[in-house]
């Protein structure tokens, strides 16, 4: 039997007919064909069959080819008359696959040969795909795949297809092999392409691949990746390449855990990426570094088998830390951030020898020991940034060059942590913004500035902290009312409203009736406890204060808040307990002549449907359970996600003009710094990134 198909020099499918129809000339003309099922779940395909950036999928497929022995792997994309992505073409000249492997190939999902020989066939490379989820990542692109193969068999090319679809994914359709002429080699065709996916071509896409490729092409010179019409080349824009193991340590699982990690500083500007590889640096996920290193371009590879297991196991999922990978991330982060201190060390080293010439560096002789090698290396780095962030610094005069030296040195070895940022966002202001702080110095002081931009900063990261006690689920249930909650919010009393002050911190009404009149400047000798209907006496969380401008000083308004841990919800039961503290208060006769007003607030993170209707009648503002004009009293019903709110508004002009943003780690280093002994247990063994 005779195929149609006509080869070009590329390698591509060429018909006699327009080439969009190239898949059903195929089908029609092989009548001999085995259909292939895989025993899998199909939500779990679809499940594989997605990824998070497309250009992964075609990554798999490069890594097939290569796999396969090719030494050229070439990616071709294809458009129509109106600029649309019609096909992607991956062609490679390796050793197809034999017809009698088809099967087993496509059928046993994580359970590929490739798994038992490690390397390939006839080059003895190391190989990458081990679960044989490439074949299915194809799918997240197009509707449509199918596979030409050509395979040496009995010393005589022979050629197949396989085909595949995405309402099918469970399903294949392999053709019986037809003698061929053509070499060795697979072209997987994508077709059914819905959008035009314009993050698979230009520049930055080349330079994604290339970091997914560079340690294999580094360890296999003679293999071509051409992509797009360029060839993948590493090595011209590799600065520098370095490699570090990891300390060894052994798993929950009680195995050891062995790993490394190379590091490529590139040459041209790129994303920092830091990709997690199996051993032979096959990347299977990736995650910004989450390092500072000013003015380096930079990929990091953490290579681990271990990994590789993890992601088989489908547990190498970032959101959701394995504890084991948390531990191999923070040892690698460690490295990186050694490393590029070291290497900032390093570039400042040719600016420190001209400021030794000139004698205004500000160390003396050889280091004495290690410390201070590490305080010279640190000064040189952040020496640098003062010459790169002020242009006229190495033109200044040599007195006032190294009085500025001086004093980075004395700052330094005061705080550290601070001076480079001072170095960026003072020294470099540019000229307005210079004349308008000596402006407002002329005002107040810089001191007076930085206090006053602390309290907003403060505040939002009190915010963003209280959110991941109050919502977050491991906070959520460990977080306990009356020892922590209380506690804290008892010192941030802000968050109700700027014009209250504390006055009663968890008391009993017999405790708010005495504190209310001392407010009035009024002594009282009665003893008799403030009750409630079922004579219990109440004890109130939060008692906030403020005096309401009038005429006469004798004007006050209270604020009751009754907290209830996270977990709770309000609760008719709940509803009635406030209302039971603001009855106790209208109906006991010292209170009855007093001109105060009494708001009462029972506070959680959620309501039950009955709550909810009461605190919504015709007429009267939402949240309000209960109104008595003539007693002066209310009681609201409030949730904290209507309190942080709100607190959050207050603060979103200052917000926008401070361009602070705070983040769920700078809440829990205020937090932590704040009311450290009042946070739960959680709070205290997470960790920072």
């Amino acid at each position: 039997m005779n195929t149609p198909l006509l080869h070009s020099a590329g390698g591509a499918f060429e018909s006699p007919n327009d080439s969009a129809t190239v898949a059903v000339a195929i089908l029609a003309d092989y009548q001999l064909r085995m259909k292939i099922s895989v025993q899998v779940q199909s939500d779990h395909l679809e499940r594989i069959s997605k990824v998070r950036k497309p250009i992964i999928a075609i990554a798999e497929l490069i890594w097939n080819g290569l796999d396969a022995d090719a030494t050229e792997v070439r990616v071709e994309f294809e458009h129509n008359a109106l600029g649309g992505l019609e096909r992607i073409r991956v062609v490679d000249n390796g050793s197809g696959l034999d017809r009698s492997e088809a099967e087993p190939a496509f059928a046993n999902l994580g359970g590929s040969t490739k798994r038992v020989q490690g390397r390939s066939h006839e080059k003895r490379r190391l190989l990458h795909g081990k679960a044989g989820k490439g074949r299915f990542r194809a799918f997240s692109l197009g509707a449509s795949v199918f596979w030409r193969t050509t395979f040496c068999s009995n010393g005589s090319n022979a050629e197949y297809t396989i085909t595949g679809s995405r309402s099918e994914l469970g399903s294949f359709e392999v053709a019986e092999p037809e003698v061929s002429s053509q070499p060795t080699g697979t072209e997987v065709v994508i077709e059914g392409i819905e959008k035009n996916f314009p993050s698979l071509e230009g520049d930055e896409a080349i330079q994604e691949i290339t970091q997914h490729f560079a340690l294999y092409l580094r360890e296999y010179p003679d293999v071509a990746i051409v992509y797009s019409g360029t060839k993948i080349e590493p090595g011209p824009i590799e600065e520098l390449v370095s490699t570090y193991p990891l300390k060894t340590f052994t798993s929950q699982e009680g195995d050891q855990v062995q790993a490394e990690l190379t590091i490529i500083e590139w040459k041209i500007s790129t994303e920092r990426k830091f990709l997690l590889c199996d051993a032979a640096g096959f990347a299977l996920a990736e995650m910004p570094p989450g390092i500072q290193a000013p003015r380096f371009d930079f990929t990091a590879y953490l290579k681990s088998d271990f990994l590789r297991e993890l992601d088989e196991q489908e547990a190498l999922v970032l959101e959701d830390l394995h504890p084991d990978l948390h531990k191999l991330l923070e040892n690698s982060k460690d490295i990186l951030r050694e490393h590029f201190r070291r290497r900032g060390a390093e570039a400042a080293a040719n600016i420190v020898e001209q400021w030794k010439k000139q004698k205004v560096y500000p160390f003396e002789g050889e280091p004495r020991d290690i410390i201070e090698e590490t305080e010279r290396q640190v000064f040189d780095v952040l020496a640098l940034n003062l010459n790169t962030y002020l242009p006229d610094f190495e033109r200044a005069d040599p007195k006032n060059k190294k009085l500025a030296l001086q004093l980075v040195k004395q700052a330094l070895e005061k705080d550290p942590t601070a001076l480079q940022t001072i170095l960026q966002d003072v020294l470099n202001l540019p000229q307005e913004k210079q004349q308008e702080l000596a402006a407002l110095l002329k005002r107040t002081t810089l001191t007076a500035i930085i206090n006053a931009s602390k309290v907003v900063a403060d505040r939002l990261n009190f915010l963003a902290g209280l959110e991941m006690l109050i919502f977050q689920p491991d906070y959520k249930k460990a977080l306990l009312e009356r020892r922590e909650l209380h506690r804290i919010l008892a010192n941030e009393t802000w968050i109700f409203g700027e014009e209250f002050h504390l006055t009663v911190d968890d008391s009993s009404l017999n405790e708010v009736l005495r504190k209310h009149l001392a407010l009035l400047g009024a002594r009282s000798d009665d003893e008799t406890q403030v009750s409630r209907d079922d004579d219990s006496v109440g004890i109130v969380d939060l008692m906030l204060s403020r005096v309401i401008p009038q005429p006469k000083s004798e004007e006050r308004e209270h604020l009751v808040v009754e907290l209830k841990r996270p977990t709770k919800k309000i609760d008719p039961d709940v509803a009635a307990q406030i209302k039971s503290y603001a009855f106790a208060v209208a109906e006991d006769e010292r209170f009855k002549d007093t001109k105060t007003k009494w708001i009462f607030w029972v506070v959680s993170n959620e309501m039950t449907d009955a709550v909810r209707r009461e605190a919504r009648q015709k007429n009267r503002p939402e949240g309000i359970l209960f109104e008595d004009e003539e007693n002066r009293i209310t009681v609201w019903v409030r949730t904290w996600g209507q309190i942080i709110e709100s607190a959050r508004s207050r603060l979103q002009f200052f917000k926008q003009k401070l361009e602070y943003s705070a983040d769920r780690d700078s809440g829990l280093e205020y937090l932590r710094k704040t009311h450290n002994k009042y946070l739960p247990k959680t709070a205290h063994t997470h960790r920072i990134h």
